[in-house]
């Protein structure tokens, strides 16, 4: 089975607040499903910029870099395009499988859920 991107929100341009394209660190929801089967969950990614990060290593000593997408400048449609690239490619044998290795590129909702 493949992954396939269904919809990606950027919640934080929701807002109509103003940024700067070069430094600025974005939250991105991409929700994915199986191609021909209903369903989706959804998937966090920050994209960031280089100057963002440096800004983030002034404020703090160090971050961990899983389901970050670093990108020179940011702009949400190129952001899409790339998730959808990258998500698009990912295939496995089963929908547990192919959520871990999509949980690879992005937060999935249920990471670490033990029911």
């Amino acid at each position: 089975m493949r992954a396939e991107v269904r919809h990606v929100r950027f919640p934080d341009m929701e807002s109509d607040q103003p940024f700067d394209p070069r430094n600025t660190l974005q939250l991105v929801e991409v929700y994915v499903g199986v191609v021909g089967e209903p369903g989706e969950e959804q998937y966090q990614v920050s994209a960031c910029t280089p100057a963002a990060l440096v800004d983030l290593l002034v404020r703090q000593p160090f971050l961990v870099g899983r389901h970050w997408l670093f990108v020179a400048e940011f702009s949400p449609a190129p952001v899409e395009a790339a998730l959808r690239k990258l998500i698009g490619n990912v295939e496995a044998t089963s929908r547990t499988e192919l959520a871990e290795k999509v949980g690879r590129i992005g937060l999935w909702e249920f990471e670490d859920y033990r029911g």
